[in-house]
């Protein structure tokens, strides 16, 4: 399909697509790191502000119930880690259709939105023990060096990436190579806030 394509829209493609699995491999690097401290932090918190449940544990009860949320904590951040090597493992396709749909949920994806969500299964342990649940506010919870990766290198690198993928598939569409995209690519595309 790169035959259709002119040779320096194949090396931005190449170039944009390299700079977006560099930012999305620290990205998943630090939600191993840093992620699974995080959560713990947010539950020994939780666990901190009640004290009168706390003093209700006998040392064996909380060091059991400590590991479990230990092992739970990583349990998520692996689970996570894993979800989003499989999605950078897409962008290994050299089919310039099969990245446009993929990039949607690629996009959905690695947002402070879904990584906040890796805390359901600690706060349905804490909430057993009636704890309050691990609230991660935003990105800087992990570090600052995530924070900045995740709102400031990743969002332009995958706009620009996307835009180079929705120019490529037009050259197809217009050498008849692709089809062309359907409607709803169309219309989130075009409702798709500038910055």
């Amino acid at each position: 399909m790169g035959q259709a394509l002119d040779s320096g829209l194949m090396r931005d493609l190449g170039e944009a697509k390299g700079a977006l699995a560099r930012h999305g491999i620290v990205i998943i690097r630090a939600i191993e790191t840093e992620l699974e401290p995080a959560i713990i932090a947010g539950a020994k918190s939780s666990m901190a502000s009640s004290p009168g449940r706390l003093g209700k544990m006998d040392d064996e009860e909380l060091d059991e119930f400590s590991e479990a949320l230990r092992k739970t904590a990583l349990e998520s951040a692996d689970e996570l880690k894993e979800l989003y090597v499989r999605l950078l493992a897409k962008l290994g396709t050299e089919s310039v259709p099969v990245l446009a749909k993929e990039l949607e949920g690629i996009g959905q994806l690695f947002r402070w939105d879904r990584i906040r969500e890796s805390v359901g299964l600690i706060n349905a342990k804490l909430a057993e023990k009636g704890f309050g649940p691990v609230i991660l506010e935003g990105p800087g919870d992990l570090s600052e060096g995530f924070e900045l990766e995740l709102e400031q290198r990743w969002p332009p690198a995958f706009e620009r990436f996307s835009a180079l993928v929705d120019k490529a598939i037009e050259k197809l569409t217009e050498t008849g190579v692709a089809p062309e995209k359907p409607q709803s690519q169309k219309r989130a595309k075009k409702s798709r806030p500038k910055e």
